[in-house]
């Protein structure tokens, strides 16, 4: 007797399909029931800042740029105006205008200022997006690190970008930094020309100078660098060897080294200025002391 076919499961993807698609469904309905609550948001808001231009975002944020624009571009009017009027008044009727303005002295110095600095720049827009207070906070700095700053986005350790970034009061730090170090790099600058201004003085000097006399300061000049030079030797490298010689392990070959490395500098000076050797007491010692037996006979 045969036996009789297992009868096919019934299919379940109709249910599965139907599932997805009313998961689909109900999270579509969600955003725009989210939506419409959002527009409806904005709609109220616009409403009460009447506004009455396009509410997309896309429009939204070109329209802020703009904005932000007109702000940097109206801080250096107001300065313009500020300045027009201080140079047109009369003595003592400027503090009036000021107060019908309903701005105080010390904001309108800083607008005034501000202006004069940067509204002439060519590359004042870079600056204008940082908004007035931290333009006013720039102004200590000197000339070459504004234009270093709105030209090519750094000066020293600031840049434009953290300058964005930054408080106000982590600018003005900031700005105190970098005036310190500019002041610090002058300093070392005027030093290092009075240093070169001394020295070209000096050799003027020893032009006038008698043949004898010159040849004196620079046989004096000559052996007190022979001094240094011997004091080193005696002092500074004479206690590297003894620390050296101190060491557990034998460093003789280290040691014979440096030493060799000494003699080998000065033969080459020797060699290069045709030097004939000499024993017992150093011809620069010979000249002191003749210098010395002569001082007596006087």
């Amino acid at each position: 007797m045969a036996n009789k076919p297992t009868p096919a499961p019934k299919s379940k993807e109709v249910a599965v399909e139907m599932a997805a698609i009313e998961q689909t469904m109900a999270a579509a309905n969600q955003l725009a029931v989210a939506t419409l609550e959002q527009n409806e948001r904005v709609g109220a808001l616009a409403l009460q800042l009447n506004y009455q231009g396009s509410t997309d975002p896309g429009a939204l944020e070109n329209s802020a740029r703009d904005a932000i624009k007109r702000i940097g571009m109206a801080i250096f009017e107001l300065g313009a105006y500020l300045l027009l009027l201080k140079e047109g008044c009369a003595h003592g009727e400027f503090m009036p205008v000021l107060e019908r303005l309903g701005i105080n002295q010390h904001s309108a110095n800083k607008y005034m200022a501000v202006t004069q600095r940067f509204a002439n720049s060519s590359t004042s827009t870079n600056l204008e997006k940082l908004g007035f207070s931290k333009m006013a906070e720039l102004l200590p700095l000197e000339d070459d690190q504004v234009d270093e700053l709105a030209s090519d986005g750094q000066t020293g350790e600031l840049s434009l970008d953290d300058v964005s970034r930054m408080s106000v009061r982590e600018l003005r730090a900031a700005v105190r930094k970098e005036r310190a170090e500019a002041a610090k790099q002058k300093s070392q600058v005027d030093r290092l020309t009075a240093v070169n201004t001394e020295l070209h003085e000096e050799a003027r000097l020893i032009k006038r100078l008698p043949a004898s006399e010159e040849l004196k300061r620079t046989q004096r000049e000559a052996a007190n660098i022979q001094a240094e030079a011997m004091g080193l030797i005696q002092g500074g490298v004479r206690h590297a060897l003894i620390a050296l010689n101190n060491c557990e392990q034998d460093q003789s070959l280290f040691m014979a080294g440096m030493v060799g490395q000494l003699i080998s500098e000065l033969a080459t000076l020797r060699d290069e200025f045709s030097l004939p050797e000499v024993g017992g007491t150093p011809e620069w010692e010979r000249w002191a002391q003749a210098q010395g037996a002569a001082a007596k006979a006087n």
